[in-house]
């Protein structure tokens, strides 16, 4: 299969992430408004749980998968039998997984209201068993998987409109959701059988994944106990509207972190490659560029949050949702966090097979998540897993650094987080005072978000035109591939 470039790459899976960001955007103030946050805290809450299972099911193949199939392209008989031996593996263990589940609800659903909701969501545990996303991230064609499945979420998103008209539609959510998830996996499948073709494998074509996957599957399931367990937490500890109210402040906070993680997400396959090749001094030009980019997205996000967040969910979410103000203010360091840390990931950590290290970064991460969980939660309800989640997310970040230390410097880190969040701090006073002459309606709103993104985007290319120049000549080549082509 021909490769597409890194540019085109990154704009299918930018023009993707922000149909996947913009069609909750525009549904969740539609449905704080109508199912309200009693229906929404039983959704998120029992989706929260099904999600462990498709984490199970699904073990570490994201991230294995497209290793694999990046440094199988060579050859297609070798990246036939490693696709069919990995999917046959996979199969089998989500139907596994999908019998525990069943199981689990049969003994454990709780009331009869999320019983009902439960079940629904079987479709969408069975939906990871059709997870071959993996397959196109490695082989660099992004626009397969981009396609499909923005036509499923426009679709997704038409229904709910016309269905969903109060909290007794939870049901009518659920089935959507679930059945969209559904859909968009399994559309893949066909084209997957046109693009590797079906080939014999062997037993131990399949034994060589279940290391890896097993290994792999401790990040994932670890990264799901401090990004999803905090919702379950929330639901068993505290109230299920404070679970509402720390979901719907998450999305807003999604908004910008999906954005940024495009970026290692598209340069992951490549950096793989990079490392297979021994191109040090390549792999460290995108590394030094993919710093620039994060940072200087993830700063203005940061700060851009910290100055509209108030207004902002007391007229997106409606006064009932006012409380999120505060929450999407306290979250908005993990847009900067997350995001450096993804890139070191994506970047040097996971193409360079520290598998067993970053496991133990995770194990740490998810650890400290919920133990603070456990703590805060009693006690500073919603803020507390606001703190758990922080925490966790700069320790794991601290460690990753560690773990890159041949590759990146401390300082290299520094030089552009300062500047970056100098001209955030200066946009964010320059916001503030600007609301001060504002009415408080959503024209005023959009007024602050223009006014603050003109100012922060005009001073951040000032900044790097005058002191980092050659930084933009190393982001063209990344994005137009010269450096690979040398």
């Amino acid at each position: 299969m021909k490769k597409q470039n890194l540019f085109s790459n990154y704009l299918y899976q930018l023009l993707y992430q922000v149909l996947v960001l913009v069609i909750p955007l525009i549904l969740s103030p539609y449905l704080a408004r109508t199912l309200r946050e009693s229906a929404l805290g039983i959704y998120t809450y029992v989706n929260s749980v099904a999600h462990f299972f498709v984490v199970a099911a699904n073990l570490g193949i994201e991230i294995h998968g497209k290793r694999v199939i990046a440094k199988s392209t060579e050859k297609e008989d070798t990246l036939s039998r490693t696709f069919w031996s990995l999917f046959a593996l996979h199969v089998a263990v989500s139907l596994a997984v999908l019998l525990v589940y069943l199981l689990f609800v049969a003994l454990f659903a709780g009331p009869l209201e999320n019983q009902a909701i439960y079940q629904i969501e079987t479709i969408y545990v069975v939906s990871a068993m059709f997870d071959i996303t993996w397959l196109f991230y490695g082989l660099e064609n992004f626009s397969s998987v981009v396609k499909k499945n923005a036509l499923v979420k426009i679709v997704e998103c038409i229904l709910i409109f016309s269905l969903v008209k109060e909290p007794a539609d939870l049901g009518k959510y659920t089935w959507i959701c679930a059945g969209s998830m559904f859909a968009g996996q399994a559309i893949m499948l066909p084209q997957a059988i046109r693009v590797v073709r079906p080939v014999k494998f062997t037993a131990l074509d399949v034994r060589r994944h279940i290391k890896p996957l097993f290994s792999l599957s401790v990040v994932a399931f670890s990264v799901t106990l401090y990004t999803v367990l905090d919702k379950t937490l929330l639901g068993l500890m505290s109230t299920l509207e404070n679970v509402a109210y720390y979901e719907y402040s998450h999305k807003i906070v999604l908004v910008p972190l999906m954005i940024v993680n495009v970026l290692g997400k598209v340069m992951m396959p490549r950096a793989c490659r990079l490392v297979a090749l021994k191109k040090e001094k390549e792999q460290k030009s995108q590394l030094q560029y993919a710093f620039l980019f994060t940072t200087g997205i993830s700063m203005g996000a940061v700060f851009g949050l910290l100055a509209v967040s108030g207004l902002f969910a007391r007229i997106y979410y409606g006064p009932a949702f006012a409380v999120c103000g505060t929450v999407i203010a306290s979250m908005s360091p993990l847009v900067y966090i997350i995001g450096i840390g993804g890139i070191l990931r994506s970047q040097y950590i996971i193409p360079n097979g520290m598998d067993r290290q970053f496991n133990a970064c995770i194990l740490l991460n998810a650890f400290i998540n919920l133990t603070l969980n456990i703590l805060l939660i009693p006690i500073l309800g919603i803020y507390g897993a606001v703190i758990g989640s922080l925490a966790a997310e700069l320790f794991g970040l601290c460690y990753q650094i560690v773990l890159c230390r041949k590759a990146v410097r401390v300082g290299m880190i520094f030089d552009t987080f300062l500047p970056f969040a100098g001209i955030g701090v200066m946009m964010c006073i320059a916001v503030r005072l600007l609301s001060g002459f504002l009415p408080q309606t959503a024209a005023g709103l959009l007024a602050e978000i223009v006014a603050g993104m003109v100012l922060y985007i005009a001073l951040s290319c000032i900044y790097i035109r005058r002191h980092d120049p050659e930084l933009i000549t190393i982001g063209i080549d990344q994005l137009s591939f010269r450096s690979w082509r040398k």
